[in-house]
């Protein structure tokens, strides 16, 4: 029951498919801006030596081994664009070995040669972001889940990548859910309980965590939580706490009197703020139902792969 919470607090890779009308939108123009920047129709080296009516058959192969995302992406632009795709040899998510031959297409060679950085540029930071995060989940041996952050340029394609690679995505935008930080408590005089209160009254708000920096702070969240009656999904986040102090303030939420499971006033915990590969197993051992990482994305190293022309 709680991990189905958990999902439905943190969980939006639903909306995050080509299916979807503003996930599709949104990709179309990052690539269209992408080549842009790129001046992909002067490409003055290819318009020089190549015919424009030539056609060729390419390759796109992995140079390392790990988690591939972004086909979905860039399948969709080529085919959209009159390149055809005569082979996917592997599919979004799939582990793959250096040098596996992972699409193979057909088509006009001064488009190829001229989509190929833009295009490449994305498939490889997203299986990237995807190959890291499923390296991060094998650390923590389910003792929680891991999701991304909004510390990124890219927020989209970042957290679909996260998502293949077997994370959380946490908030697509600020419109997602209720997120109560330490800049918006100050600006109510640190007034915990109002926060929250204020918060319950928006309609929309079907999801509420609140930011907490201490254990103090927690406690007192999580009695302003218990009074309110409210059928909304409430969390708190251990902002840049010691793991020990989670767990410990964690054991006190919990052992509240009259705390029931049975009910609908369960609270969701996540842990965020300097973990990292080396103290995330301890941090998954606190009893938190998530750590959000903002590593995943904000200095990511892209994926190696590249682009070849078939014999």
């Amino acid at each position: 029951m709680k991990d189905k919470m958990v999902l439905e607090f943190w969980d939006r890779s639903e909306y995050l498919d080509m299916k979807n009308k503003t996930y599709r939108n949104s990709i179309k123009s990052l690539i269209n801006e992408k080549l842009r920047e790129d001046f992909y129709n002067k490409d003055i080296t290819t318009n020089s030596l190549i015919s424009k009516n030539q056609e060729i058959k390419a390759i796109i192969a992995a140079k390392q081994n790990g988690v591939i995302a972004g086909l979905e992406e860039i399948s969709a632009f080529l085919k959209n664009n009159g390149i055809k795709i005569i082979k996917k040899n592997e599919k979004d998510g799939a582990t793959v070995r250096k040098s596996i031959i992972i699409l193979e297409i057909y088509g006009n060679a001064r488009k190829i040669l001229s989509y190929e950085r833009a295009l490449l540029n994305i498939m490889q930071r997203m299986s990237g972001i995807a190959t890291l995060t499923n390296n991060t989940k094998k650390l923590i041996k389910n003792n929680c889940f891991i999701s991304g952050t909004r510390k990124t340029l890219f927020p989209l394609i970042d957290k679909k990548a996260i998502s293949i690679g077997g994370g959380l995505t946490h908030r697509l935008n600020l419109n997602d859910s209720v997120l109560i930080k330490d800049n918006h408590l100050r600006l109510l005089e640190n007034n915990i309980e109002k926060a929250l209160i204020l918060a319950t009254r928006n309609k929309k708000a079907k999801y509420i965590e609140i930011e907490v920096k201490n254990e103090k702070e927690a406690l007192e969240a999580a009695s302003a939580i218990k009074k309110i009656k409210s059928k909304k999904l409430f969390a708190i986040m251990f902002d840049n706490m010691e793991a020990s102090i989670i767990k410990n303030t964690i054991k006190k939420i919990n052992n509240y009197k009259n705390y029931d499971y049975n009910n609908k006033k369960i609270i969701l915990f996540e842990a965020s703020g300097s973990i990292n590969e080396k103290n995330i197993l301890e941090y998954s051992k606190t009893g938190v139902d998530v750590i959000s990482l903002g590593f995943l994305t904000h200095s990511v190293k892209a994926f190696d792969m590249s682009l070849y022309l078939a014999r």
